[in-house]
């Protein structure tokens, strides 16, 4: 069995110098929005899908482009050999790396990307670029003479708008994964289309009926599955099909063109009426045909069983059916090509994108493992054969559907500033690579807790994590609190910010993660001030305290024994790591009193609203009157109420924190020129 495991992108929009491994079932991948997940559908369409070969200027990347620059100007030098000026320009390239088994006796279409020399290696790759070769190079750098005062790099682009098309193309190499030097260059890319073939269903479906375009798209599909249907390798039951349809379309034809081709006759002038000389015996007649494709494609709607013969349009279904049923249609039309290839793939991989638009939650946490289920069942239908050999790509802004998904299957997309000034790059987290942080029980806690709540890490700009309920309720009208101080392009409700309930005793697990992530986060915990006390920690005032019981702030600062006393002298630099910074009840301006929880905090923080006196006692009242809380009612109650009140010190102080931007990215790789690949013999 032949699986593609690893795809590596060079040159394409925000893809440079990014890997993704690919995994035999359904790889998911998720981020923010521009982040680069659409780019990723569409560097594989235009290397091995219907838009192959169409470049230009803008896909490539803004990180590579400014090597146009250099490479005109080692041209323009003259100082440097041709070849030289051919390896400074940047290309676009997709390379794909293959697993098989050493000991099969026929690798079919993978042969020819099998060169090395090594029994034990079992992984083949190969790469396809869109790339010059050294004859194109003066019609792509040469210009004709700037005029005065012309802006040089402004014209070039424009002089390469117009003659990337001409000069780059798509080329296809085998690489040894034992030696890179050692490559294979094809003359086509026919022997990667016969190793993989690629399928997508994209976003844009088009199947609102308020909007513009064809709302009958799920109709369309008869037309694909016709021409699949109306060819030599397909099936022996569907090219009976294909068969009676054009039959029942010839018997048409032949009605139609007794008395209905009469009629029309009658619509035409004789011609001799004009007068004209040698046409009087020319005579016009019509001749009506039917094609199988245009009938299928412009004359043929899906309609919904009704009552009494009253059938539904396609549109009056809801969309997240019609969507559904379009996304399973298109997966039979992809599946009957790949049965009716004259050589079958030995990949096939297919892109979806988006597909929980219009689906409710419950639909889309099923939506994967249901794809799974889809494929076992249309490879039923060809009990003698082997299974279908599918590997999808699924991209998503779904919680629901991401939460769902396997760990290991997850591509998180990062959208990155760069050290060029207002160029942006991707950063693919793989969690089969990268995560091995996570604990393989914290993988299964995480994984547990992100499919049973509602978890937008994927897709958040920042994220708060809090221990409870009440701080989790209270967040929003906290942070519009908080905003009242903020200038306006910090304040929190302009960023989309994701507030988690970690719980006490769970915090800890998440911080791995956060980190992987690079997700700026506030992690909000409770001081949770205990002392030993007939053999047993009891809780008690942080004056009192020993220790904490918090597991999330020992976790944290790495001291399993950590004293409140401690606790309450680390600075706002022991409290902050990469991304994250850890936020606990500390006094309040001008105050010596530190309580223990939110609740005592929130009081210590308005003791007039609670009529507390401000004295030594304060601290000790304040969380006695907390004691009375129930569950927290009475904290929800008082910041629901009342309209001005102080948020406490710690969760201000951290909020003013993840208002600010993220920390710089680490510097990006340096780019390495590719080694010159073999160019094809003439």
């Amino acid at each position: 069995m032949i699986k593609l495991t690893n795809a590596r992108v060079d040159g394409f929009r925000l893809l440079d110098n990014i890997e993704i491994a690919v995994e035999a079932g359904a790889t998911v991948v998720v981020g923010r929005n521009n982040s680069g997940k659409t780019s990723l559908t569409e560097v594989f369409d235009r290397f091995l899908g219907e838009q192959a070969g169409k470049f230009r200027l803008e896909d490539f990347a803004a990180v590579v482009r400014p090597r146009f620059f250099s490479a005109k100007g080692l041209r323009d030098s003259g100082d440097v050999a041709p070849e030289a000026v051919l390896a400074e320009l940047p290309v676009i390239a997709l390379t794909l790396t293959f697993t098989y088994n050493p000991a099969a006796d026929d690798l079919g279409a993978l042969s020819p990307f099998v060169i090395d020399l090594d029994p034990d290696c079992n992984t083949a790759i190969a790469r396809i670029e869109y790339s010059p070769v050294l004859n194109t190079v003066p019609m792509l750098l040469d210009l004709p003479e700037l005029e005065e005062g012309a802006n040089p790099n402004e014209s070039l682009f424009r002089h390469l708008r117009d003659a990337i098309p001409k000069t780059y193309a798509i080329r296809c190499f085998a690489i040894d994964p034992t030696d890179d030097t050692n490559r294979r260059a094809f003359d086509k890319t026919t022997e990667l289309s016969a190793l993989i073939h690629t399928g997508f269903v994209k976003a844009q479906r088009t199947l609102d009926l308020g909007k513009r375009g064809d709302t009958d798209v799920i109709g369309k599909l008869l037309n694909k599955l016709f021409k699949t249907a109306n060819t030599l390798t397909a099936s022996v039951d569907d090219q009976e099909i294909a068969q009676g349809l054009k039959a029942s379309v010839a018997d048409l034809e032949q009605a139609m063109q007794g008395d209905f081709d009469e009629r029309l006759k009658a619509l035409l002038p004789a011609l001799n009426t004009f007068g004209f000389p040698s046409i009087n015996d020319t005579e016009l007649r019509p001749h009506t045909t039917i094609d199988v494709e245009s009938l299928l494609t412009d004359n043929t709607r899906i309609l919904y069983t009704g009552a009494d013969g009253v059938h539904l349009p396609e549109g009056y279904n809801g969309l997240g059916t019609r969507n559904l049923i379009y996304i399973l249609l298109q997966l039979e039309a992809l599946h009957k090509a790949y049965r009716s290839s004259a050589m079958r793939p030995a990949t096939h991989l297919i892109f979806i994108e988006e597909p929980e638009a219009h689906l409710h939650p419950q639909m889309q946490k099923v939506f994967i493992s249901q794809l799974n289920a889809a494929v076992a069942t249309l490879s039923q239908k060809y009990p003698g054969e082997p299974a279908w050999q599918v590997q999808f790509i699924v991209s998503t802004h779904s919680s629901h559907l991401a939460n769902a998904a396997q760990f290991d299957a997850i591509r998180y997309f990062l959208n990155e500033p760069t050290a060029q000034a207002g160029v942006r790059r991707t950063k693919v987290k793989d969690f089969r690579r990268g995560a091995e942080a996570i604990s393989p029980e914290d993988r299964r806690f995480l994984q547990q807790y992100m499919t049973l709540t509602k978890c937008d890490l994927y897709f958040a700009d920042k994220a708060i994590l809090v221990e409870g309920a009440t701080e989790r309720i209270l967040m929003p009208r906290i942070s519009k609190i908080v905003d009242a101080d903020l200038p306006a392009d910090s304040k929190l409700s302009r960023q989309y910010i994701t507030t988690v309930e970690a719980g006490g005793a769970h915090a800890q697990v998440f911080y791995p993660l956060l980190e992987f992530l690079e997700l700026k986060t506030l992690v909000i915990s409770d001081l949770d001030a205990v002392r030993l006390l007939d053999s047993k920690w009891r809780k008690c005032l942080c004056a009192e305290g020993e220790r904490t019981s918090n597991s999330a702030l020992r976790a944290w600062f790495d001291e399993p024994h950590i004293s409140v006393q401690d606790l309450m002298a680390k600075t706002t630099a022991d409290k902050t790591k990469g991304f994250c910074r850890i936020a606990y009840q500390m006094p309040e301006d001008g105050s010596a009193h530190c309580a223990r929880s939110y609740e005592d905090a929130l009081i210590l923080a308005n003791l007039a609203d609670f009529e507390i006196a401000d004295d030594a006692e304060a601290a000790k009242n304040a969380w006695e009157t907390a004691q009375d809380f129930k569950k927290s009612e009475e904290a929800i109650k008082f910041a629901v109420r009342e309209e001005n009140w102080n948020v406490p010190r710690y969760i201000r102080e951290g909020l003013i924190w993840l208002s600010e931007p993220p920390p710089p990215p680490d510097a990006p790789p340096p780019i390495v020129p590719d080694v010159e690949p073999e160019q094809p013999a003439a």
